[in-house]
């Protein structure tokens, strides 16, 4: 396996232990740039902006979880922090003029809710599960519960309001993260990984009938499959797993669903369409965290695996893959696309979290090519070439002999 190299990168200090999933890239403050957002169990969480750190809020209680995305429905992004001992708090800044943005003293986030919620939450994940074209909450608990809340408000104004709870799910073994993807039909549905590379598929049904308000007292209608991804190279069926939906594959095609990746601790890599897994791999090494990103800028997605001891591998959807190595050993990773100055496009990004609490940024991570190619392009040989030339040009190129 080819071995890549990333030099380009930010280094941030933030004490105390960070949650695998409590570190998120996305515009936070609604200035049209992606932030860094972290939270350690100490209640600090922290928003970097470029190479600097931009607001630190305390306060907020064991930060297990954080997520990113329109939770008003208003068309801009709120930041939720979810703590393990129970507390839901919801920050938010409005869509802001220039003059607040430049003055540093303004334009921060606030607290606008706080409300109390089942305790033991880790994974927290923010889209439109229904399809009904508002996004909802969604938290993964650590006593194998899926939950999936609504925002209702009381006024116009943001932050007034309440999360009202519309679905609970009980899983049969640990939950090991969520996320979202889509059918054929474009109808959303939600991936819930389970031990030994299994899954759920829970799809939400809309029941008009059914006010919103009143979702706690009745229950909305869904459907919960269980998808036993078979695959020979699986060793420990208890082994935890980690998924990855939304992969896009470039295809245009409305009849095709995304893929979807697998990801199990005892090594295991997995791309799955439709159920049907495309092509398994297996590597030496506790693979801990699943991302996607377009590293080579094709329109397809990498699928991105870290692991505790800062192994990084990054395949493409045909299995050609490179690796890189971390210095450090890893507490939480994620990747994603980083604002390195106001106004210009984000760039694609790693972010590693270490033991020494450290924040390692390493931006622009793009690859020409996950394919490797020829040292002599076919076009330049013709069936008249000279052996003995094409045998001293390489020894020249490769070793100086002349």
């Amino acid at each position: 396996m080819r071995a890549v190299c990333f030099v380009k990168r930010f280094e941030f200090e933030l004490s105390g232990t960070v949650f695998p999933s409590a570190l998120a890239l996305n515009d936070v403050d609604n200035d049209g740039n992606n932030e860094l957002v972290v939270g350690n169990m100490s209640g600090e969480l922290a928003i970097y902006k470029s190479d600097r750190l931009w607001q630190k809020l305390t306060g907020l209680g064991m930060i297990t979880a954080i997520g990113i995305g329109d939770l008003f429905n208003c068309g801009n992004n709120a930041l939720v922090a979810v703590g393990g001992d129970g507390w839901c708090h919801i920050l938010y800044r409005p869509k802001g003029k220039v003059d607040d943005v430049s003055d540093p003293k303004k334009g921060k986030l606030e607290s606008v809710h706080v409300q109390r919620i089942p305790p033991n939450t880790k994974i927290v994940l923010l889209g439109d599960i229904d399809g009904d074209g508002c996004t909802e909450l969604v938290m993964g608990l650590t006593d194998r519960v899926v939950r999936s809340y609504r925002w209702v408000p009381d006024s116009n104004q943001p932050g007034a309001g309440k999360l009202v709870g519309l679905h609970k799910w009980e899983c049969a073994n640990q939950i090991g993260s969520v996320t979202l993807n889509h059918l054929p039909s474009g109808e959303p549905c939600l991936l819930v990984a389970q031990p030994g590379g299994t899954l759920m598929k829970i799809r939400c049904h809309i029941n008009e009938e059914v006010d919103s308000t009143d979702a706690d007292d009745e229950q909305l209608p869904t459907s919960v499959e269980y998808h036993p991804l078979t695959c020979s190279r699986m060793r420990n069926p208890n082994v935890s797993t980690e998924i990855q939906g939304e992969i896009r594959t470039g295809n245009s095609d409305p009849n095709t669903s995304p893929r979807y990746a697998v990801a199990t601790l005892d090594g295991t890599l997995m791309l799955v369409q439709d159920e049907n897994v495309l092509w398994s791999m297996q590597v030496d090494h506790q693979l801990f965290a699943l991302t996607k990103l377009d590293m080579t800028g094709d329109g397809r997605d990498e699928i991105v695996v870290c692991s505790w001891d800062g192994h990084t591998y990054i395949l493409d959807q045909e299995k050609c893959s490179v690796r890189f190595q971390h210095e450090e050993s890893v507490v939480s990773f994620c990747s994603g696309y980083y604002t390195l100055q106001p106004g210009q496009a984000a760039v694609p990004c790693l972010v590693y979290t270490t033991f020494t609490n450290k924040i390692y940024v390493y931006y622009d991570v793009q690859l020409p090519s996950m394919k490797a190619k020829n040292f002599i392009p076919d076009q330049n040989i013709t069936n008249n070439k000279d052996p003995r030339q094409v045998q001293l040009l390489v020894e020249w190129c490769l070793y100086g002999v002349r």
